[in-house]
């Protein structure tokens, strides 16, 4: 009788594409969009007084942006 289950249970291979099995489809832009504001923050925190003036900041919501964590990409007002 176990014969007879093995048999009936066995479920034919299913070939996937690589990229499907590999990863979710967003994961990947997700990442780059978290590195991208890692990299757009490094370079608000290079800018000095008289820039942050220009582009609207004063240097304490420059300080509150840098803290924040970096999948943290939600506007603030």
């Amino acid at each position: 009788m176990s014969a007879q289950l093995g048999s009936a249970c066995s479920a034919p291979a299913v070939s996937r594409p690589a990229a499907q099995v590999a990863r979710p489809a967003g994961w990947i832009a997700f990442m780059r969009r978290c590195l991208q504001t890692l990299r757009t923050r490094q370079h608000l925190a290079e800018l000095d007084g008289h820039l942050l003036r220009d582009i609207g900041l004063s240097r304490p919501q420059a300080s509150a942006e840098l803290r924040r964590a970096p999948w943290d990409l939600a506007r603030r007002p």
